[in-house]
């Protein structure tokens, strides 16, 4: 026992002191997202964050008469909301035989974790950037027809409208986030949205594990198992325990905010769960689901800009055009002022290129600019627009990033409250350690952030790449 206890130690020391300062330091910037969106760590209380969300200015400006009463005192006008922490976690494991086998060679500790360490920050990077973009449903894809298992058919072309659902949030993204490369544990979930009068869902419990993906134009085809419940066409695929079968608002999104919730004029289950698109209508209003707490229909001003097709989002498609992006640039700008925002543009590689050509065909220079943090961009007015690779499919984001923070209650450590990083599964000969993060995105002035939706491109896939 003895013996075991120093190996441990030896483990708890590597993965402490040796890998700990590089995975915080990767997970923090290795995407533009969690690089530039500033961390807040003064504003959380308990469990929670605290947003000052800023909507009126001071009334107390004016002129006077010689001899009369000076303007009447006023103040800035702000609207406090708490929001609960979101749990992030990375979970590894080396059995008691690997241990043994590196026992009496101090070299062998850090190659025999090296392999799973780099495996989970980079599975860590990859779901929270995907977190980030998302609006806390934990949404991957959806039914393009009812289940057929073990192949089943996932939604990718956005086109807009006609199809035999609808289209919203997450119709789009095809296989992009079913592959064949997470096993048990790690497969995803059907969710069963339940008719739009009873403000309830039903997530399936079943975890489903995909073997293989056959990609195509208009939609993927994934073959995986059976999760023995009926699944028809229309219904998401979720994140395993991404979501609970609570209709209580926020009581059931388990997942960090991201910006297509934080960039919207509609409250989140609009987005994520409304069966044509997004509506206000049916199990949207039912589940009464707003971000951070301020419903848009009680405040009016929690809104972001949003410039749709003219039948609605999702409803059809339109192209990119010079003036599109210039009218949403100054409608940003003239809301947060100049020289605060938009202060990035992100968008997908599909997008970018169509921007490219219509300068090209309009014979303007593009230059290039160079950030903090090594990130190449597009010069648009003085303003960086690059890419990501989970930006969203027919969609531009003007952000403020001033008024968009990250609000951590404790950044990436190994969970360790037993007095041991690696520790034993209790019944097995196995050892676990535990990557963690308790994060929340939030938005401080939704009003200065705008999204430019449903658009066309010519090239390239239908994935936004």
């Amino acid at each position: 026992m003895a013996g075991d206890a120093a190996n441990l130690s030896h483990y708890d020391e590597i993965l402490k002191t040796y890998y700990l300062p590089g995975i915080v330091d990767y997970l923090n910037h290795d995407t533009i997202l969690s690089d530039i969106i500033e961390v807040n760590k003064k504003d959380i209380s308990g469990k929670d964050a605290t947003i000052e969300n800023h909507y009126g200015r001071s009334t107390g400006t004016g002129v006077a008469a010689d001899g009369g009463a000076l303007p009447t005192a006023s103040y800035q006008k702000f609207k406090t909301m708490t929001v609960p922490m979101k749990k992030m976690y990375g979970r590894i494991e080396v059995t008691g035989p690997t241990l043994a086998a590196t026992k009496d060679d101090k070299g062998a500790y850090a190659k025999a974790l090296d392999t799973e360490v780099k495996g989970i920050v980079e599975d860590v990077k990859k779901e929270a950037n995907r977190m980030h973009w998302g609006c806390g449903y934990g949404i991957l894809a959806r039914n393009y027809q009812a289940w057929s298992s073990p192949s089943v058919i996932v939604q990718k072309a956005y086109r807009g409208g006609g199809g035999t659902f609808g289209y919203a949030f997450g119709s789009a993204f095809g296989s992009k986030y079913l592959n064949t490369q997470r096993t048990d544990g790690y497969g995803v979930t059907p969710s069963s949205i339940g008719s739009a009068s009873s403000g309830s869902f039903t997530v399936d419990t079943t975890n489903v594990t995909v073997t293989a993906v056959t990609k195509g134009a208009k939609y993927d085809t994934i073959t995986c198992g059976d999760p023995g419940t009926s699944e028809v066409a229309g219904e998401f695929f979720i994140r395993k325990a991404a979501l609970a079968s609570v209709a209580v608002s926020g009581a059931h999104r388990l997942e960090p905010m991201g910006l297509r919730g934080l960039i919207s004029d509609l409250d989140l289950d609009s987005i994520a769960i409304s069966s044509d698109g997004e509506t206000t209508v049916g199990l949207s209003t039912a589940l009464n689901d707003p971000l951070q707490g301020l419903a848009v229909a009680t405040y009016p001003w929690f809104v972001a800009i949003v410039d749709k097709h003219a039948s609605g989002r999702y409803a059809g498609q339109r192209a990119l055009t010079l003036t599109l992006m210039q009218t949403m640039f100054d409608m940003v700008e003239e809301t947060a002022g100049k020289n605060y925002g938009p202060n990035l543009i992100l968008t997908t590689r599909a997008l970018r290129r169509e921007y490219l050509e219509l300068c090209q065909a309009d014979r303007r220079t593009v230059n290039t600019m160079q950030l903090d943090g090594g990130w190449s961009a597009l010069d648009y007015n003085g303003v960086p627009l690059t890419v990501d690779n989970d930006a969203i499919d027919g969609e531009i984001y003007f952000l403020t990033t001033k008024d968009l923070q990250m609000y951590v209650m404790s950044d990436y450590d190994w969970m360790e409250k037993d007095g041991a990083v690696l520790s034993r599964i209790s019944g097995y000969d196995t050892y676990e350690a535990v990557l963690f993060r308790y994060e929340e995105f939030g938005v401080t002035n939704r009003a200065t952030q705008g999204v430019l939706c449903d658009l066309a491109y010519d090239k390239g896939t239908n994935e936004g790449y």
